[in-house]
């Protein structure tokens, strides 16, 4: 955005009948409504999901900015070093970006924003940056999904971070037209939900082979369908085999681990220790991402000492992971 002007105090004069005047809350809420109102319909359309993802990013700049201010008007400079505060009033200055927003309000304001929250931020300004500037290709469901997530925070944020710190008339004003945009995402919530209540009574028999999506965070990606593309069933993400499906697990950030041949289909896709399923999500297990096949026990080799799977077919077992034995 590039501005965040310093909210109009009391004693300011109201503007004109025909004046703009968006106050950076006021306008953050406005910025809510439309993308509610583009999410709502339950059947988005493509121009729907390309106006929501403009002006969600929009609201989250203008909105963690405007929190930023409450602390200290240098923090949404680039550079606080920098801020001279005529440059702030004309708005006239480089913003930092909503990552650097993300980590001055959790280190400096210290509020508590999560890891799913920011990551779905950071997705949100990359997909805003290609709409700008390349044009933008994704699944629907996960840009859906993604910006449900980040209107669902959104909204709670403005409850919590900004309303207590503006004067009363205006609080009341902008609790009344977040009231209205709450409404909405409740609609967009129970649609979501009602979409995964179905999608895991379908998958529940493959739980246990189900990873999390590396697009849209659901768990919704069933492994072990090889030589057939892997498909993500909530977004429908697909990838032609299964080692680029983990490639962009690690690019993702889900995975820093250790990736073995596996005992039992012998591609180089099995991650020890590090995975969680859809039947155990909070559990680290170790999953070949071809064949699907779920080991529960892993070991640690005495040579290398890095983690493998042991053979169940091996007899003896040797203490060695594949590598060492060969």
């Amino acid at each position: 955005m590039g501005e965040v002007p310093e909210p109009r105090s009391a004693e300011q004069p109201a503007p004109g009948p025909h004046q703009v005047d968006f106050p950076p809350v006021q306008n953050g809420i406005d910025y809510l409504d439309t993308v509610a109102d583009h999410l709502s319909s339950g059947q988005t359309s493509p121009r729907d999901l390309k106006y929501a993802v403009l002006h969600l990013q929009a609201a989250a700049e203008v909105l963690l900015k405007a929190r930023l201010v409450q602390e200290h008007w240098s923090l949404v400079f680039k550079d606080p070093g920098t801020a001279k505060r005529d440059r702030f009033a004309a708005g006239d200055f480089d913003s930092c970006t909503t990552t650097k927003a993300i980590d001055r309000l959790r280190d400096i304001a210290d509020i508590s924003i999560g890891d799913k929250p920011a990551k779905s931020l950071a997705i949100l300004a990359k997909w805003r940056n290609r709409l700008q500037h390349y044009g933008l290709t994704a699944p629907a469901p996960a840009v859906e999904v993604t910006a449900a997530q980040v209107l669902d925070f959104l909204v709670a944020f403005v409850h919590d971070e900004l309303l207590p710190a503006l004067p009363a008339a205006a609080a009341a004003e902008a609790a009344a037209d977040l009231e209205s945009v709450g409404t909405k995402v409740l609609g967009i919530t129970s649609y979501m939900t009602a979409r995964l209540k179905r999608l895991s009574e379908e998958l529940k028999d493959d739980a246990d082979r189900t990873v999390q999506c590396p697009v849209c965070d659901q768990w919704a990606l069933v492994l072990g369908n090889s030589p057939i593309p892997l498909d993500c069933r909530f977004c429908h993400t697909t990838w032609p085999n299964s080692v680029l499906a983990l490639e962009q697990y690690f690019e993702a950030g889900l995975l820093d681990a250790n990736v073995q041949d596996c005992p039992a289909c012998t591609q180089h896709t099995l991650v020890v220790e590090a995975v969680g399923t859809a039947a155990a999500p909070e559990s680290a297990r170790s999953v070949c991402f071809c064949c699907g096949v779920d080991f529960p026990v892993a070991a640690q080799c005495e040579d290398c000492l890095n983690a493998f799977v042991p053979d169940p077919d091996e007899e003896f077992f040797s203490g060695l992971c594949q590598d060492c034995c060969g």
